[in-house]
């Protein structure tokens, strides 16, 4: 006896933009800073939308609005770091996410980078973990573009992350009051 699977369409309408941002904040998301070029010409930008690829080789996507700084430096980097902000960092992610700010170390305090070499791209101190990356790909998506990358090392701390809930930055575990809070 053999059995024969039924396929089942299922046609659906797509969701209005208003609903479907309501939804989409009800995932609860890290929020990153990607940082690429070297001492003299660092460029960094906030993403709550770096996801990991399952499988084999080891592989990360982010999007980033179309046209920005931080979209045009990482299409040009011939590798970035993705530093998952810890739960005390919400300062680094509101520097990183504005639009207009100075380039270069000298735009945060020293003891907030960490480069293990001048030619290698520095990194932010006191995040929870660095993905070192290699941009693979880039896709068109709506008003921003997808940038898909290779990890190419990885390194972790114990240390609790900044999320992102609700379009709130969360500097501790997400409870049930956070929930109510923010429908």
């Amino acid at each position: 006896m053999s059995l024969t699977k039924k396929r089942r369409t299922v046609t659906t309408a797509p969701a209005p933009s208003d609903s479907a941002r309501a939804a989409m904040r009800s995932f609860v998301t890290g929020v990153s800073v990607l940082t690429c070029g070297t001492a003299e010409e660092v460029e960094g930008v906030t993403v709550s939308t770096l996801s990991v690829i399952p499988g084999e080789p080891p592989m990360v996507c982010a999007a980033l609005r179309g046209g920005s700084r931080g979209l045009y430096a990482l299409l040009h980097a011939q590798t970035f770091v993705a530093n998952g902000l810890a739960a005390d960092q919400e300062p680094l992610a509101r520097h990183f996410a504005q639009r207009r700010r100075p380039r270069g170390l000298g735009q945060l305090p020293p003891e907030s980078w960490t480069a293990r070499a001048p030619e290698e791209v520095p990194r932010l101190s006191g995040a929870v973990a660095w993905l070192e990356c290699r941009p693979e790909t880039a896709v068109p998506a709506g008003d921003h573009e997808l940038i898909v990358a290779r990890v190419l090392s990885a390194v972790h701390t114990s240390g609790a992350p900044l999320v992102n809930f609700a379009g709130v930055l969360h500097c501790g575990p997400l409870i049930a009051s956070d929930m109510e809070r923010n429908p």
